[in-house]
């Protein structure tokens, strides 16, 4: 019988185990206070087995000019155009935004305490099928606290949080902004059974 729980705990631990690697990147420090610097990467691969889709985007607002954006869409040539971003989401002149439809449509949301520094991550789940398509947004939060974009449906939201619309991210950096840096990691959805 120890066995058998033996074996369902680490069948059901394994699907986590087994997911993709984060693919992390940071931005330098813009060197002047009117400009930006970038850095990008391609994303993890989208697997069959992925269930779940996180992105963040993490950054230290040392003035009030300071922000950043985290840019998602197809790279061309080895690198991620303006024309090949399908998503932007960034944090600007205290707020956060949400850019799409090649850049035609945005919305914003307020940031809590948007005239201080200090750091500021905003952070999406989102639950995918057997084919990666999006079927719900289980997690968008702004420093912690539950962020929503006025005026936009959830259908738009899940559209442009598709990652099969994307293969590549770019995350910017400009004004004072120090520590930015953003993530896209998929990975299985396990389930852990215990059985006595």
């Amino acid at each position: 019988m120890r066995n058998l729980l033996a074996v369902l705990i680490i069948a059901g631990v394994l699907p986590r185990v087994f997911a993709a690697s984060p693919v992390c990147v940071g931005a330098p420090a813009p060197e002047y206070a009117d400009s930006e610097a970038s850095a990008e990467a391609a994303t993890p691969g989208l697997s069959p087995a992925a269930r779940m889709l996180d992105i963040t985007l993490s950054l230290d607002t040392a003035a009030p000019a300071s922000g950043a954006e985290l840019r998602l869409g197809n790279a061309h040539g080895g690198r991620l155009s303006l024309s090949g971003t399908a998503t932007v989401l960034a944090f600007e002149n205290g707020e956060w935004l949400i850019r799409g439809d090649r850049h035609r449509r945005q919305f914003t949301a307020p940031a809590a305490n948007p005239l201080s520094a200090g750091p500021r991550t905003l952070a999406a789940r989102v639950r995918l099928d057997a084919g990666g398509a999006p079927v719900r947004v289980e997690r968008l939060t702004a420093d912690g606290r539950p962020l929503s974009f006025g005026g936009m449906d959830g259908d738009m939201l899940l559209a442009w949080l598709d990652p099969r619309r994307f293969d590549a991210f770019k995350v910017v950096s400009r004004g004072g902004a120090g520590g930015v840096s953003a993530s896209v990691n998929f990975y299985a959805d396990g389930t852990l059974m215990i059985l006595r």
